[in-house]
């Protein structure tokens, strides 16, 4: 009777397992159900994004990406990533880097389209050494210097084991390069050299943002053309020669007018028209206030003075800049294979590249648009903005006033006298004087 119940459960058991185990059921169990559901997630980078943008953009006019267009127009792109996070301090500047690093990436690709160096070059080597046996004509008798080593060689053991060393430890010492019956080496070596003048060189499209996982990406878009190139040598020559000319757009309204928002998406330069038709180029400049909590003011200031010189030296590197890029790619592979059955493996790629701008001087008269603050929206952080523009009438101006300035100029000095802080101020009102029948 206890033999025909034990069988009877375990037939039942039997079955229960059987169900539990249909294919059927187990597909529709939470934990399957839940590895299913999982998928990967597409990451579109700020380039990405921007090489779709533009690609669409520039299709409605008949043109592409890196590629010599028929008005004789180039458009090129470069990236990099910030290397402080969104959220920490000192973001603002780190993305200033940024956008210089893509800048000059788009700017050396720019040059290759020109022609580059290319050095290569490359090789293997195969190596098969199959021994059998003892050679009779390589057994020699030790000399006292061998077995004198020797026994060096075991006292420095002992004296190691003695002082706490492992045994395998001291095996690994020990232990000789083995012989290998199979080798295989490669090697490559591929240099590339550009430099060049690059000039009337402007970013039409700019893309960033934050990917997640501390990666903030700054894409831009860089654009070479004829006309870009007759206002560098423009604004080289100090405003002699004929200015470009175009549709009539009053854009020094729309930056006066532009929500602070905006303008803090706005890096580098604008290249436009005037509401003459005549070209004229906007500078973009801002760095990141450190407050300590006292003295904002000064902090402000002080960042504002930076922001202008960000400004002024974005319209210098369009009207030129004498780049030089270098990039290396090295890439080794190693296979042993030994008497033993064992194998060894070893693979090394290493990438190099370096870009540099020379240092150049560059007379350049421009005049204030704008002074702004703001507030980066993935930060949070406050940021001092300043916007500066060349135009040809501007640099007429700046001549007249230069040679007068030269003529008549006046020294003149100011006596500063420091006092003693008593006790810190309070916040009052802002007091502006001045009549407009004065300006």
């Amino acid at each position: 009777m206890k033999k025909s119940i034990v069988l009877a459960i375990t037939l039942f058991a039997g079955m229960s397992l059987a169900l539990a185990q249909n294919p059927a059921d187990l597909a529709a169990t939470p934990a399957v159900q839940e590895t299913q559901n999982v998928q990967t997630d597409e990451v579109s980078f700020p380039e990405d994004a921007l090489a779709k943008s533009m690609s669409a953009s520039l299709a409605k006019q008949g043109k592409a990406l890196g590629v010599i267009n028929s008005d004789g127009s180039i458009y090129v792109i470069g990236a990099a990533t910030t290397a402080r996070p969104s959220n920490m301090s000192g973001f603002i500047n780190s993305r200033n880097v940024a956008y210089s690093i893509a800048e000059m990436t788009a700017k050396m690709n720019l040059l290759r389209m020109a022609g580059e160096q290319i050095s290569s070059g490359r090789g293997f080597q195969l190596l098969e050494d199959i021994i059998e046996g003892e050679d009779p004509d390589c057994k020699q008798k030790a000399s006292m210097l061998d077995k004198a080593a020797k026994i060096a060689d075991k006292s420095l053991d002992k004296a190691l084991s003695e002082l706490g060393v492992s045994d395998s430890e001291i095996r690994s010492m020990n232990e000789s390069k083995k012989k290998a019956v199979y080798e295989q080496n490669f090697n490559q070596t591929i240099r590339s050299l550009v430099a060049g003048m690059v000039k009337g060189c402007a970013v039409v499209r700019l893309a960033e943002g934050e990917s997640g996982n501390n990666d903030y990406q700054v894409a831009v878009c860089l654009k070479y053309s004829p006309e870009f190139q007759s206002l560098a040598s423009l604004i080289q020559g100090g405003g002699n020669g004929r200015i470009p000319m175009g549709s009539g757009k009053d854009s020094r309204t729309k930056v006066l007018t532009m929500p602070e928002k905006d303008l803090v998406m706005r890096l580098g330069v604008w290249i436009t028209y005037n509401e003459k038709g005549e070209m004229v180029v906007y500078g973009y400049g801002q760095q990141e206030v450190q407050e300590t909590g006292s003295r904002a003011s000064a902090a402000f200031s002080r960042a504002y003075s930076q922001a202008r010189l960000q400004a002024v030296n974005n319209i210098k590197n369009f009207v030129a800049e004498e780049m030089v890029a270098n990039e290396t790619m090295q890439s080794i592979e190693k296979l042993r294979e030994y008497a033993d059955g064992t194998n060894a493996y070893f693979s090394r790629n290493k990438w190099e590249q370096a870009v540099k701008s020379k240092e150049s001087t560059l007379n350049i008269a421009t005049e204030q648009v704008r002074q702004w603050k703001g507030v980066h929206p993935t930060s949070g952080t406050n940021i001092a903005g300043y916007v500066v523009a060349w135009t040809v009438d501007n640099a007429m101006q700046a001549n007249q006033l230069k040679q007068q300035l030269s003529n008549n100029g006046q020294s003149t000095t100011e006596k500063r006298s420091a006092e003693r802080q008593t006790q810190k101020t309070q916040k009052g009102v802002i007091t502006i004087t001045g009549e407009e029948e004065d300006l």
